[in-house]
């Protein structure tokens, strides 16, 4: 018989994800066991969260832009939506946290996160060369129409199971698998 594996940081942030979407709430699940272990409170694990986030964001920026696309800033934007279709739970938590966060230093690392995504963005579009106020803002712009589309998405489809043909024919053909919540089932 098989022993189960010992728990890790990994391991329970790994839940936590999980966990955030099942309950489809933006909170930041508390009661995982483990938890208590690896994390020295919110603040720490608000911190992995926001980490694992930035480190999906950039793999999807680095996939996306993998293979020289003609429109750069166009590529980082369906980057960025990738990204949500992946870790749409956390980015849930990541926006409940943008909007109430529970303490200032959690505000702080939303804050600062956001900026560096905002540059990373602009930098990978070709239109920044800095981790700067001017590449956040151009970053940030592009994080706003990757939104916009989402919500365009959503709010056409019939069924929040249900993608339109157009979108699952355009998945398949970029050979995309979907893991959005509005993927087919």
């Amino acid at each position: 018989m098989k022993a189960e594996p010992k728990p890790s940081r990994a391991s329970v942030l790994h839940a936590v994800i999980d966990t955030t979407l099942a309950r489809r709430d933006g909170q930041i699940p508390t009661d995982i066991e483990g938890i208590d272990n690896f994390f020295d409170g919110i603040e720490d694990l608000a911190s992995a969260l926001l980490l694992r986030w930035h480190t999906r964001l950039i793999a999807s920026l680095e996939r996306g832009l993998s293979d020289e696309p003609e429109d750069r800033e166009e590529a980082v934007i369906e980057a960025w939506r990738h990204a949500t279709w992946i870790y749409w739970g956390v980015r849930m938590v990541i926006d409940e946290l943008t909007e109430n966060p529970p303490t200032e230093t959690i505000a702080e690392a939303v804050r600062m996160t956001a900026r560096n995504d905002w540059a990373a963005m602009a930098i990978a579009a070709g239109l920044a060369s800095g981790f700067d106020e001017p590449a956040a803002r151009v970053g940030h712009r592009m994080e706003l129409e990757a939104r916009r589309r989402n919500q365009l998405e959503r709010s056409t489809a019939r069924d929040p199971h249900e993608r339109g043909f157009l979108i699952r024919l355009k998945d398949a053909i970029i050979g995309r698998a979907s893991t959005s919540p509005l993927s087919d089932t």
